[in-house]
């Protein structure tokens, strides 16, 4: 309500308020500027990965003891399905104490290969040790060269254009995939 001379008069309380409004509008502004000062940066792991050489090898090893121990794994189901179908054609010719020996045996075989399927392509198998063993040594070297490089440009953030986040648009200028291969020496 207005005062009866016409005038308006802040009180004490709205001129509280609206100070507390003007703080607040100045802190959102501040911090668009803050975020529009951050230097970024992104690379292309998958590109600086494949240049190099050691990591190639890794993956045709890591590559050769998967397709090995697949086909171990193969085959052992196979012996055990065979099994079952050579029983299912003798059973008419076979005693029950004959069959109850020869479908241990087929379980046994199925066991074999589900033991050394785990084995091999568990999380935390043969397979997975041996990739961790031969591939993280080159990727820990690239994340060192990353971060190497962001350091000299000074970057606030490096995104990986070759992971799941999505880049929409990318200036080539903030490109520092090639910087990152030579300070690997690639």
């Amino acid at each position: 309500m207005a005062p009866p001379d016409g005038k308006l008069t802040l009180s004490w309380a709205n001129s509280s308020k609206m100070m507390r409004r003007i703080y607040f509008l100045l802190a959102l502004v501040s911090m668009t500027f803050s975020g529009l000062a951050q230097r970024l940066g992104y690379v292309d792991t998958q590109a600086i990965l494949n240049a190099i050489p050691e990591y190639k090898q890794a993956q045709a090893e890591v590559e050769r003891l998967s397709t090995r121990w697949e086909g171990e794994v193969a085959s052992l189901f196979e012996d055990a399905s065979a099994l079952q179908a050579q029983l299912e054609a003798e059973s008419v010719l076979l005693t029950a104490e004959m069959i109850a020996e020869r479908n241990a045996n087929i379980q046994n075989t199925r066991d074999t290969a589900r033991a050394r399927q785990m084995r091999y392509f568990s999380p935390d198998g043969e397979l997975f040790k041996k990739r961790e063993e031969l591939v993280a040594p080159v990727q820990a070297l690239v994340a060192g060269a990353i971060k190497e490089v962001a350091r000299k440009k000074k970057l606030d953030f490096v995104f990986d254009k070759g992971s799941s986040v999505s880049v929409v648009y990318a200036n080539e200028s903030n490109d520092i995939t090639s910087d990152v291969l030579q300070q690997l020496g690639y």
